[in-house]
């Protein structure tokens, strides 16, 4: 087993649907880990990754990087392997640190369809891609890891659960075995019914697949993207009421083993930085990233339920 002596974390964020927020909650994991780091707290992190899968096409390219900066952008799909170094964009937050935030980025308007050598034909059949993709990511994750820093990886994905999704996943729990690599598993939702409905579908349909014995630290995160809480407080006919909403998540799971539920509060700050003429570049709006107490520490687990 190789072990650098250090606690490394990989946090893969997924969703059953596009528009749920999904990037932000990543962003979010990642923007509060370098604020800690920063400070000396948390877990300490000295890189910090953010690495767009998301093969629909993300828009952090736009977010995190000035417009005079983007054209030095190095995407991760327009790279050989062996240049794993310089994917690594440093994301400038506007403060002096020893911790660095890195987004390892798809280009957002590539058509994903490129050519892949092998034994000197050329292959474009979908699997192939996939597993070469599979191989480049895991590559470049163990890269990283034998640095020697301590390293965190948000990975950020295509929503749904598709093979290359499962894959990775699959992967990344051997790499937890090989490394000292802890693996969390976050799937949002927002309170939209079908959304939430999907998601506990997907989740079961998925139960085979997913549940091999192999301890989980999986979150399911209720996001309030729509102040959901804050139209409740104003309409005496809207009822919110999130634990409530969690318990019933979980009686309907097949697997709870491990599973939290996790709250995450309506953030204007975030919201309003991304309103066309009133956007706030990310170096002045970390604090809207930060991930609140409450989501942290507050949740609801089958074992709470159980025992009350």
């Amino acid at each position: 087993m190789s072990d650098n002596g250090k606690k490394n974390k990989l946090i893969m964020v997924n969703s059953f649907k596009g528009g749920t927020g999904k990037t932000s909650v990543a962003l979010s994991q990642c923007i509060y880990n370098w604020k800690m780091s920063s400070e000396g707290g948390g877990e300490n992190y000295q890189d910090i990754f953010f690495v767009d899968i998301d093969r629909l096409g993300t828009s952090l390219a736009y977010s995190l990087f000035l417009e005079k900066d983007r054209k030095a952008i190095h995407y991760f799909d327009e790279y050989p392997e062996k240049t794993f170094d310089i994917i690594c964009n440093e994301v400038n937050l506007g403060e002096q640190s020893g911790n660095k935030l890195y987004a390892v980025l798809l280009n957002p308007v590539a058509k994903r369809k490129q050519d892949y050598m092998i034994r000197g034909r050329l292959q474009q059949h979908e699997v192939v891609k996939q597993d070469i993709f599979i191989e480049r990511l895991l590559s470049f994750i163990k890269k990283c890891i034998n640095t020697g820093e301590r390293s965190l990886f948000v990975v950020d994905c295509s929503p749904g659960l598709s093979d290359l999704e499962r894959g990775l996943l699959e992967e990344f729990y051997r790499l937890k075995g090989e490394y000292s690599l802890l693996i969390e598993e976050i799937y949002v939702t927002t309170f939209d019914a079908s959304q939430i409905r999907k998601t506990i579908e997907c989740l079961n349909d998925c139960f085979d697949y997913l549940h091999k014995g192999t301890k989980r630290d999986v979150s399911i995160v209720l996001n309030d993207l729509h102040n959901c809480q804050g139209l409740s407080r104003d309409k005496d006919t809207i009822i919110f009421d999130w634990e409530d909403t969690a318990k019933k998540i979980l009686d309907k799971l097949k697997d709870r083993t491990g599973v939290k539920i996790r709250f995450k509060q309506y953030e204007s700050g975030q919201l309003k930085s991304c309103i066309i003429e009133n956007e706030r570049h990310i170096s002045n709006n970390t604090n809207s990233y930060t991930l609140q107490q409450e989501y942290r520490n507050g949740y609801i687990s089958i074992e709470q339920v159980e025992g009350q």
